[in-house]
């Protein structure tokens, strides 16, 4: 009998474990910028905290490309949709009372020949190993 939670591996691309220093950032003038997790040439997931608004009546910026960074690498520009964003933790702030961690989990889209190769120079060289999902099977 099944647990109902079996999970299908959606993903066409390996995941790799960036090395410490890449960072990703929405838009050029976002606050939702923090270090990457993880990557492929399909998207990412990184890490950021949520301070809110500093200005609750303020629409807040629609997110359509997100930048990628390491010291020597630089990718802009890539259009993405957001897979997932979820809070990870609360962390006590003197100026905002309260700000929240997030990871948010985005899937490129519509890339253009350049911005693949840009995406494929930063990839192979600012990851540090595969990132391997975890097996039943495994004789550890």
């Amino acid at each position: 009998m099944m647990d109902g939670k079996r999970t299908v591996e959606k993903r066409k691309n390996k995941r790799y474990k960036a090395v410490h220093g890449s960072y990703a950032a929405i838009n050029h003038t976002s606050r939702k910028m923090g270090p990457i997790i993880d990557i492929s040439m399909g998207g990412l997931a990184f890490k950021y905290t949520d301070a809110g608004s500093v200005d609750p009546g303020k629409e807040p910026l629609e997110e359509k490309t997100i930048s990628l960074s390491n010291l020597g690498y630089y990718v802009g520009n890539i259009p993405f949709k957001t897979i997932s964003e979820k809070q990870i933790s609360t962390i006590p702030s003197f100026t905002f009372g309260s700000m929240k961690i997030k990871i948010k989990q985005i899937q490129f889209k519509g890339l253009d020949f350049k911005q693949m190769i840009d995406l494929d120079h930063f990839v192979r060289n600012n990851v540090s190993e595969k990132v391997e999902k975890l097996s039943h099977d495994d004789k550890s």
